[in-house]
């Protein structure tokens, strides 16, 4: 009968030690940082796509950005066993009855530090132009050189990239689009180098280097052709990169970079405005380019809009009612929109001024 009630026992024991001693931890690390890592990185596009979005209706672009992310778990277990054994009429113990309990307790306390963007930190961030040598880095990364160009770059030794004011579309300049088409070109073929050099008592160099061998005869010619129109020595074939019109000659070409404001309304002009917010005012009525103005570039992003919720789209923000995507087919408008999240992290000062807002997630 002993050895009867000590197996009782044991399963009992053995019952709430498996139970008290499960790890939360390891487990939930894993669902836990691919979650919040998805959560994060669809609530970026839905906030950029808001702000081009707010832009083409004259309103004003707003940040928030997910400064930390902290989850905290606790689990308790407290557990009782015990075996009651039942005298008979004789007084002597007849059976044993097993009595177990057990209460357990898990708990996620999230805490999300929001930090909003303002003061200096936003004006440094809407209006300081992005910087060549980033850009370039990025195409010699390999990113689409004609496509981050299109978006991140004003202007080339004078040549403007197309812009929007005040309702007014303005075209690219023969000079800049022919510029970005050479570069793709030279990506293509593999004709080109782009060299950083940084110091810490001069300002970064950067030399963009290239390899005519590598071209067609014809591509030859549009490249000599090209440099002409820049202003550049025809017979060097490596020039330095400058933000600087002081630094512009014959062998340097003078590039100007976009503001994330610059880049926001950029993009803003692919919106498709329900017709209804048109007549009534609440948007401004954007002129188009003419026709026979056009440099033969594609719009940088296309965003439809409709009454409904897409619901299958790559992202998709509800605004004045509406509700305004991308297509998730439309492979374009994501670069785009991917661009322009990496340009916003090229231009953010990481300045760690200016308070957070603290927000526990029950």
């Amino acid at each position: 009968m002993r050895l009867h009630r000590g197996f009782i026992l044991c399963i009992i024991v053995f019952f709430l030690v498996t139970n008290g001693c499960t790890r939360v931890g390891p487990d939930m690390m894993y669902k836990d940082r691919f979650d919040y890592t998805t959560a994060v990185g669809d609530s970026w596009k839905e906030q950029v796509l808001l702000n081009i979005v707010r832009i083409r209706y004259s309103d004003w672009p707003t940040f928030v950005t997910v400064d930390q992310i902290i989850t905290a778990y606790t689990m308790e277990h407290t557990g009782t066993a015990r075996l009651i054994g039942k005298r008979g009429i004789s007084d002597v113990l007849t059976n044993d009855q097993a009595e177990a309990g057990w209460v357990g307790k898990f708990a996620e306390r999230p805490t999300i530090l929001y930090k909003p963007l303002s003061g200096e930190n936003y004006v440094n961030a809407m209006l300081t132009p992005a910087k060549p040598a980033s850009v370039f880095a990025l195409i010699e990364s390999g990113w689409p050189a004609d496509h981050l160009s299109r978006i991140a770059l004003r202007s080339v030794s004078g040549n403007f990239n197309s812009s929007a004011q005040y309702g007014v579309m303005h075209r690219t300049d023969v000079a800049f689009a022919q510029f970005i088409t050479m570069l793709k070109v030279l990506q293509a073929a593999d004709a080109m180098r782009v060299s950083i050099r940084k110091n810490e008592k001069k300002p970064e160099t950067v030399t963009l280097r290239i390899f005519p061998e590598k071209l067609t005869i014809n591509q030859r010619s549009d490249l000599r052709d090209l440099k002409q129109r820049l202003g550049l020595d025809v017979s060097k074939n490596s020039f330095g990169i400058v933000n600087d019109s002081d630094f512009h000659n014959q062998e340097n070409v003078f590039i100007q970079g976009r503001s994330l404001l610059q880049v926001l309304v950029a993009l803003s002009t692919g919106v498709q405005i329900p017709e209804t917010h048109i007549s009534s005012r609440v948007a401004p009525p954007l002129k188009p380019i003419p026709e026979k103005d056009m440099s033969g570039l594609l719009p940088l992003m296309e965003i439809q809009s409709g009454s409904e919720n897409p619901g299958d789209a790559y992202v998709a923000v509800k605004y004045l009612g509406m509700w305004f995507w991308i297509d998730k087919t439309d492979h374009f408008s994501k670069r785009s929109l991917q661009y322009a999240l990496t340009l916003i992290t090229l231009l953010d000062s990481n300045n760690k001024q200016g308070g957070s807002v603290v927000i526990p997630v029950n």
